[in-house]
């Protein structure tokens, strides 16, 4: 802290000093007062002003020497809160406050990100096994010499649906950078979906059924695409096998909201596990059947869902069916064409 700078921020008061100085001599001469009054006053004026800005000057840059220092020693400096003491001068007691805070929200942040990374880097783990499986069992079939297409064709699907959720997991946090809200049709959405996964529908032997589709929202297609597929991918998962399987698509419309209703006849949802199941990572009493279930299928497509600011329920009977409702509002002020 030098001196001269610290004297500039000063030179309002020293230059009040000087006024009050002048002004004095000025009314000690207009009312005749007597000189050695009137230079005592001056002198007074002057060396109580010059001393407390001394006093203040030497205070503050013990302070800020202090600090100064602290920071020259440490090598992880946001931790200088922890070294340094509050002092006596209100203007310091208000900066030693506010890196309190500084720190404080720094170190929450931090939390946060490392808390993310090891989320990430725990899902990593789970996704790789996940992925394991098909690619293992294409290069089953490849050394058997098992050129199945239709086979074939489910395990590249099942690797690029894989590929596809952990993409969609990355980008989470910042899918607003991502997406474009257009009106899109329904049921052209559902057809695409559809011929994706056609592969793993006719192995399975799902029928899909449609009705009432042809509905238009306010929506980002391919945001909405991918929510599909994870949906319709949870519902082939936990089919049955000894049941006629089918998947229906259909829409119920409000004057305030459009929903789409997927509907399938599979497995069902336990009472216990349906309020979870968009939670990361939870994977409920069939997931745990599955040792491929990661758990994160509804939970990414729960935080897509409200990105795009639409609502996403379940709603189940264990043993009977599963219906997940995606719900769009009918804004007229969102109507694109």
């Amino acid at each position: 802290m030098r001196y001269g700078r610290f004297l500039r921020d000063k030179l309002v008061l020293i230059l009040g000093m000087i006024f009050l100085c002048v002004a004095v001599i000025l009314m000690g001469n207009a009312f005749k007062a007597n000189t050695q009054y009137v230079v005592a006053t001056v002198v007074l004026i002057a060396v109580v002003i010059l001393v407390s800005i001394h006093v203040e000057y030497f205070s503050k840059h013990k302070f800020y020497k202090e600090v100064h220092n602290s920071l020259e020693a440490m090598d992880q400096k946001y931790l200088v809160t922890e070294m340094i003491k509050k002092p006596d001068f209100y203007e310091g007691q208000i900066f030693v406050d506010s890196l309190y805070e500084i720190n404080k929200s720094m170190k929450e942040h931090i939390n946060s990100v490392e808390f993310s990374v090891a989320e990430f880097k725990e899902y990593l783990e789970l996704w790789i096994h996940e992925i394991k499986v098909p690619i293992s069992a294409l290069k089953l079939m490849n050394y058997n010499e098992n050129m199945d297409p239709t086979k074939q064709k489910q395990q590249i699907d099942k690797i690029n649906s894989y590929v596809e959720q952990i993409l969609f997991y990355a980008r989470a946090d910042a899918a607003e950078k991502d997406y474009l809200l257009n009106k899109c049709n329904l049921e052209t959405i559902a057809n695409k979906v559809v011929m994706d996964q056609k592969a793993l529908l006719i192995g399975n032997k799902i029928k899909i059924e449609k009705e009432n589709m042809d509905v238009s929202v306010i929506t980002d297609s391919k945001w909405l695409e991918y929510i599909i597929s994870q949906v319709v991918n949870n519902s082939v998962k936990y089919m049955e096998k000894d049941k006629k399987s089918h998947i229906k698509f259909y829409t119920e419309k409000s004057e305030d909201v459009t929903t789409l209703c997927i509907e399938d006849n599979g497995m069902g949802i336990g009472e216990k596990d349906l309020p979870y199941v968009f939670d990361k990572t939870f994977t409920g009493a069939n997931g745990r059947k599955d040792r491929a279930s990661t758990g994160m299928g509804l939970y990414i497509c729960k935080k897509l869902v409200e990105k795009l600011g639409h609502k996403i329920s379940i709603e189940s009977k264990e043993g009977e069916y599963t219906r997940v409702k995606l719900s769009f509002g009918n804004n007229s002020f969102l109507d694109i064409e």
